[in-house]
């Protein structure tokens, strides 16, 4: 089984992840672009069931392009963005690639809100992009 270990900075919040990534991303949304300084944040996103977190985050819910609510998390102690969910697909937490012990323990298949690029943020010419988020189902 898999086993994706990660927490904040400083250390109040750590996770344990035991499943693989239903998909791993960049999202070049602006959100992720404001909480991360730079042009994209990389994550995974798992079933929530399968992430287990010790400590308390904080939360910030704001509405996405989509529509859908988006609840980011972060340590209350160094402010470190570790989580992010959409009320748009239920079930699923994804986790900040940057949070984890391991950030290669993950690999993006996807690059999201690529209609907000910014030039000077490069990704593998190969992998795919969406404009905007995928709609599931």
């Amino acid at each position: 089984m898999t086993m994706i270990k990660g927490g904040c900075q400083c250390g109040a919040v750590r996770y344990e992840i035991t499943a693989e990534p239903m998909v791993a991303l960049h999202c070049e949304c602006l959100d992720c672009k404001k909480s991360s300084g730079s042009g994209h944040i990389t994550a995974g996103a798992f079933p929530e069931a399968a992430v287990h977190i010790a400590g308390t985050l904080k939360t910030y819910a704001s509405p996405a392009d989509s529509g859908a609510m988006t609840t980011r998390g972060f340590c209350p102690e160094c402010g470190g963005r570790i989580s992010f969910q959409s009320s748009g697909i239920p079930g699923m937490l994804a986790i900040t690639a940057g949070s984890m012990d391991d950030p290669g323990a993950i690999s993006p298949s996807i690059a999201v809100y690529h209609k907000r690029h910014v030039a000077w943020d490069h990704f593998d010419p190969a992998l795919p992009v969406a404009e905007a988020a995928p709609q599931r189902g």
